[in-house]
């Protein structure tokens, strides 16, 4: 038998392409962290790829000893590098954090009322309001400049007072002589600015879904692995970015049924 004909060969072979496609893709994954740029998540990416890539060297067989040696290294070596890196620029990155989480919790902090000084009117409510949106908003634009432990702690925060928010609504709303005027005024305004929300979205989603349509066709029609790469790694985030904004039309839609069955209801 020839070598070219042994199944084994064929095999090894095939798992050693599998695996040596993987550690690229691995390799692409270092761009945003060799280019210094202030995303948390380059290394949680990085890190989620390469277990993934560990447990492929333990399941795929056959694997010829030369090549998963090669394979071994280059792996290694990609790790070693980011391990260093993540650890010298740990610094930046919880300044970077601490930076976005100080300015959250400052308007988180702004939308607090003082103990036993609960608002009078809707207006102060309506102003405390907005400093607790612009936070929640932040979050959302910062999260992935952020690290896990300031994240969660802003997430908390804004969720205890948005509760502390509209336990004070049904107070103030309880107490006025015209409960459900005001009310209907105030979901008649969020009905309005989270449709507008989700009609921004439904447009994001789909010049993101255009956007990966398109790669999709370059990767089917590529043979250039340093482009593959680098496109491969473009769709994973492009997808991600589709992923949180359907999330999010989800979140409005449900926001905006709400809204309209309590104008029904009234």
């Amino acid at each position: 038998m020839k070598p070219e004909d042994d199944p084994w060969l064929i095999n090894a072979h095939k798992n050693a392409e599998h695996l040596a496609g993987e550690i690229e893709k691995l390799a692409s994954l270092t761009d945003p962290i060799r280019q210094n740029l202030p995303i948390i998540t380059k290394y949680q990416d990085f890190w989620n790829k390469a277990k993934q890539i560990t447990g492929l060297f333990k399941e795929l067989k056959p694997l010829a000893h030369d090549d998963r040696d090669l394979l071994w290294n280059q792996f290694n070596t990609l790790c070693r590098e980011v391990k260093e890196n993540q650890k010298s620029e740990y610094g930046t990155l919880e300044s970077v954090s601490r930076s976005h989480f100080d300015e959250i919790i400052k308007h988180v902090e702004l939308a607090q009322f003082p103990a036993g000084a609960p608002p009078r009117n809707i207006h102060a409510l309506v102003e405390r309001g907005q400093e607790l949106k612009t936070a929640g908003d932040l979050l959302g634009k910062y999260k992935h400049e952020m690290l896990a432990k300031h994240k969660k702690t802003c997430f908390d925060r804004i969720q205890a007072t948005r509760t502390l928010h509209d336990g004070l609504w049904n107070t103030l709303n309880a107490g006025k002589p015209h409960p459900k005027s005001e009310n209907r005024s105030r979901v008649q305004k969020n009905l309005e600015v989270n449709t507008e929300r989700y009609q921004k979205a439904a447009t994001a989603l789909e010049n993101f879904q255009l956007t990966a349509a398109h790669i999709r066709k370059f990767l089917a029609s590529s043979d250039d692995p340093e482009k593959r790469a680098r496109a491969t790694a473009q769709l994973a985030d492009v997808e991600r970015r589709i992923n949180e904004i359907k999330a999010g039309i989800q979140n409005f839609e449900k926001w905006i049924e709400e809204d309209e069955r309590t104008l029904k209801e009234e």
